[in-house]
């Protein structure tokens, strides 16, 4: 087993903060500015690199079917449990307290249960049940692709990172050729539809994760051993770059007329994922204050959460919108303060209570029993 790193665990939290901030301003009137000044969607991006690298790092050394059968089994039981626990309260509360007249299609049904509605291009579809979802459809993908991309990696690399990046301009070419419109009423397929919800075109940012992965098994130690200053602080600097600029250059290229809208929503919200590799390969690789600080228990502890964090925070604002009564003459800031509190409660407790057991009870299932040889009875 290899050792963890906290200081990347704790950043799953920031990186579902992002996602949260960016549902939830429209609501409370509160950080608007700062969600049109900053892509804030970008933190699902963050995740899929940071999930490539981690499992990387993990399980470099995975092969054989009866290891990668089992390699995907951990993972369907590490998300689906908890997928599943909040579709089904979503419906629950959606159709019996709050009544909202909520109708489901079979389809959508199907879709969202086996975590392959990223797969249609309908926001009727992707969108379906936990809106947020649709990512957990496309770490599905890169799940069952993983062990395919882990073969002989070191060596063949370049040639996945390519065939991975050829992958998001086709969807960039489909959306182009097809004439979907950036934004339309309605459930028809968008440019977002191929760019940011179908699997295939986010498989790139999976990939460069791997590739820093892979470079933090071969360099991450002499990095380490260097002792260089500061790299904590640059690996952060750099993220915050891409973060920032990666969109404005999106943004940038569209004014001027030179691309249009299918590959400025890759440039905007995909792009940065060169930076986040490049990111997290220095910070897994450094030491000093920066890594000292995001290793702090209670942060690590929040990453931890993030994934129930990322799956509850949407059902908790879709609640208040149902009737905004409830709020009626409350500042929003202390709405928004009981609103983080009430996400943040609720998410331990579904880690705690479904996450974390219902992984374990699925993870029994694979392990091998130990066979007993009984000795014959002496006569």
């Amino acid at each position: 087993m290899k050792t963890s790193i906290p200081a990347l665990t704790s950043l799953r939290f920031f990186a579902a903060a992002m996602i949260v901030i960016q549902h939830s301003a429209s609501y409370f009137h509160i950080l608007e500015d700062f969600t049109r000044t900053f892509t804030l969607i970008q933190g699902v991006t963050f995740f899929f690199v940071l999930s490539g690298f981690i499992l990387t790092y993990s399980h470099s050394n995975l092969s054989g079917a009866g290891n990668s059968i089992k390699f995907i089994w951990a993972r369907i039981s590490r998300v689906w449990p908890a997928h599943i626990f909040t579709m089904g309260l979503l419906y629950y509360l959606w159709v019996y307290p709050y009544a909202t007249g909520l109708v489901v299609t079979t389809e959508q049904t199907l879709l969202s249960a086996t975590l392959t509605q990223a797969w249609s291009q309908l926001p009727s579809n992707f969108f379906a049940f936990n809106g947020v979802a649709w990512t957990l459809s496309v770490e599905m993908f890169f799940y069952a692709m993983f062990p395919l991309l882990i073969l002989n990696f070191s060596k063949t690399w370049h040639i996945k990172l390519a065939i991975s990046f050829a992958f998001a301009m086709a969807a960039v070419f489909i959306a182009i050729s097809t004439d979907a419109p950036a934004y339309a009423p309605g459930d028809v397929v968008t440019t977002a539809s191929w760019v940011y919800i179908w699997p295939p075109a986010r498989l790139f940012e999976f990939v460069l994760g791997m590739v820093a992965g892979q470079a933090f098994l071969f360099y991450g130690n002499k990095v380490k051993e260097s002792r260089i200053k500061f790299t904590g602080l640059v690996a952060l600097l750099v993220i915050f770059a891409g973060s920032y600029y990666m969109p404005a250059i999106g943004w940038f290229l569209s004014g001027e007329d030179l691309i249009g809208p299918a590959l400025k929503g890759w440039i905007t919200v995909s792009s940065s994922s060169l930076f986040y590799a490049v990111g997290l390969f220095l910070l897994a690789s450094s030491t000093g204050i920066v890594t000292s600080i995001l290793s702090w228990r209670p942060l690590v502890l929040l990453g931890e959460i993030s994934f129930s964090i990322y799956l509850i925070h949407q059902l908790i604002i879709r609640s208040l919108m149902i009737n905004p009564t409830w709020t009626d003459g409350v500042d929003p800031v202390v709405v928004m303060i009981g609103y983080w509190i009430a996400t943040l409660s609720a998410s331990y407790l579904m880690w705690v209570l479904i996450e974390k057991p219902c992984q374990r009870m699925m993870l029994r299932l694979i392990k091998r029993r130990p066979v007993t040889v009984t000795e014959p009875q002496k006569v």
